[in-house]
């Protein structure tokens, strides 16, 4: 399989080709841990690989995806069954998708910012995970409208124009 982009990760799980079978086990991470995640993706640090099964039969019993339960496939088979990597794969989808409402809330979850005027060099996290009560618009910028040009407009539009080029 090519490498995936956070994009393609997106569109081939909300398109049903991404799965999660029954014997993984659920989706564990903290907030903090997803945070530093994406930090670590965001500063191009080695993430290691993803592991799928690639295969033309669906299987009986399934999980869902972190809060998410999976659309049926609109494409067909084959179908990619994670095999490793499910908690990097749902903290991406969970983090950046904008389709999809929560159907549960199996871990505590929160979304994640990126804390305006941080420097790329930083050892720090440039990434927070806050409840919308915490949220300062004007130090956090949200990362799920970033795939949706609405909500990315509107969460820019009262930055100025080089805060705007950084994020």
């Amino acid at each position: 399989m090519p490498e995936l982009s956070i994009r393609k990760i997106i569109e081939k799980t909300l398109s049903g080709e991404i799965r999660i079978p029954s014997f993984q086990r659920g989706f564990v991470w903290e907030p903090e841990k997803v945070a530093f995640f994406i930090d670590s993706l965001y500063k191009g640090y080695p993430i290691g690989s993803l592991l799928f099964w690639r295969t033309n039969i669906r299987l009986e019993n399934e999980r869902q995806l972190g809060n998410y339960s999976l659309p049926e496939p609109t494409k067909g088979y084959p179908l990619d069954y994670v095999l490793d990597g499910q908690q990097r794969i749902t903290s991406i989808f969970s983090v950046f998708q904008t389709e999809l409402t929560a159907v549960s809330t199996v871990s505590s979850w929160m979304d994640i910012y990126y804390i305006l005027g941080s420097s790329v060099e930083s050892q720090q996290s440039q990434f927070v995970p806050l409840d919308a009560n915490n949220v300062d618009a004007k130090k956090h910028f949200p990362l799920n409208c970033l795939f949706d040009s609405v909500k990315y407009r509107k969460a820019t539009e009262h930055l100025d124009d080089q805060t705007k080029i950084e994020v």
